[in-house]
């Protein structure tokens, strides 16, 4: 029987630096740039000291994407918390700033199977976080036509995961104009005992 060999600690600077620089890399170069030569340089560090913090190249991977949704939710439990919930989530998703690096995860999820799994559960678990925090809380600006938490969840994220997509590859052609449509239709829908 294999025992399984020792691994260095979780809340080492070196593991974080590795982390680090996945991020790093995947920002700058894609994740096509992700191999252990790569990440231990970006960090300063000799390839080899990457296999004592992770057995493999994708546990490398799969704690950097899990490091990257626990940040991801984070911010959204702030916004979720604030008096005007539907106005930060919306600013949350539409920001630029990440959106490369979600571009990134995403390509990679697509050829990665643990990745893959990561995303898909994310996502789930993001909209219905969302979702059952913002039930109740959205008032109904047309007559007979219900807006459920979901159906905005699912809208304010696509739009605003294309709009910060396409900023990050610099198209800007009709932002304005999408991001005050919604800002109206938040507007329309943000409770008034939220804001």
């Amino acid at each position: 029987m294999a025992t399984k060999r020792r691994m260095g600690p979780e809340n080492a600077v070196k593991r974080t630096a590795l982390l680090d620089a996945v991020e790093a890399l995947m920002r700058e170069e894609g994740y096509a740039a992700l191999s252990a030569r790569n990440v231990a340089k970006r960090a300063g560090l000799k390839y080899q000291i990457l296999f004592y913090y992770f057995e493999t190249m994708d546990d490398l991977l799969l704690a950097a994407y899990r490091r990257r949704t626990e940040s991801v939710l984070e911010r959204i439990e702030e916004a979720l918390a604030s008096s005007q919930p539907l106005h930060a989530f919306w600013e949350l998703w539409s920001d630029p700033e990440g959106a490369a690096l979600t571009i990134e995860y995403m390509a990679l999820s697509n050829h990665n199977e643990m990745v893959r799994a990561e995303t898909a559960a994310f996502g789930e678990q993001m909209r219905q976080l969302v979702a059952g925090r913002l039930a109740g809380r959205l008032r109904q600006p047309v007559e007979d036509q219900a807006f459920t938490a979901l159906a905005v969840t699912m809208s304010l994220v696509s739009v605003g995961a294309i709009l910060g997509f396409e900023s990050a590859l610099g198209i800007e052609g009709g932002h304005k104009e999408a991001e005050a449509l919604v800002d109206w239709c938040v507007d329309q829908l943000e409770s008034p005992a939220a804001a």
